[in-house]
């Protein structure tokens, strides 16, 4: 990307993403943290993990988000205090990323790489094929990004990737879905974008 940070607002014109590039940990210094985040902060041993927790409370503050970010048992996201903004977290090599929402969100993002074709059975329903074009790394990382944020959408544990988080259909840069809940099986919409050599991939119900 050619700027550190950036702000992607989804088709329902509220729901955001923010991304910005990582940064060297001496950076984050200003970086304001509630009193339980100092020391969840304090409790990180890696300079790389101290890195990721800082660059996200870089773009919560950014986003004006005036809570802490809490994370339940499965270490799912969620702000401390505020019933009505739905967040979601996510990685990669050189990025962080925040996504907020007035409802349930689920984001990923991932960095272009061969190391996609090595996994891509583990992960592409016999239905998706479909999906992969002349640009095979890339519709891979889609659809990888894309399960991954239907992933981090669904509550239940233990999900199949290949045979549990479905994409059916696509209209331009909105795919829909379906994934296995606790429940049942709902359907999901997914919006997918890219920046340079970054995919991102936005999980919402329908």
């Amino acid at each position: 990307m050619s700027e550190s940070f950036q702000r992607i607002y989804l088709s329902d014109s509220t729901s955001s993403v923010a991304i910005e590039s990582k940064k060297q940990i001496s950076t984050y210094a200003q970086v304001a943290l509630f009193p339980e985040e100092k020391e969840q902060l304090c409790a990180l041993k890696n300079e790389f993990r101290k890195i990721e927790f800082l660059g996200i409370r870089s773009l919560r503050n950014k986003l004006s988000i005036l809570e802490p970010i809490n994370y339940t048992v499965n270490r799912k996201p969620y702000l401390d205090g505020n019933q009505h903004m739905f967040i979601s977290i996510s990685h990669s090599k050189k990025y962080c990323a925040l996504g907020a929402s007035l409802s349930h969100i689920g984001i990923d993002m991932e960095e272009v790489s061969p190391r996609i074709e090595r996994i891509s059975e583990r992960f592409v329903h016999q239905d998706e094929v479909k999906f992969i074009g002349t640009d095979h790394l890339l519709d891979l990382t889609k659809l990888w990004t894309m399960k991954e944020a239907m992933f981090k959408l669904n509550d239940r544990s233990g999900i199949e990737f290949k045979t549990e988080l479905i994409i059916e259909e696509q209209t331009g840069d909105i795919y829909f879905g379906k994934m296995l809940t606790e429940k049942n099986w709902r359907k999901v919409k997914l919006e997918c974008f890219q920046l340079n050599e970054l995919v991102i991939s936005v999980g919402s119900f329908t």
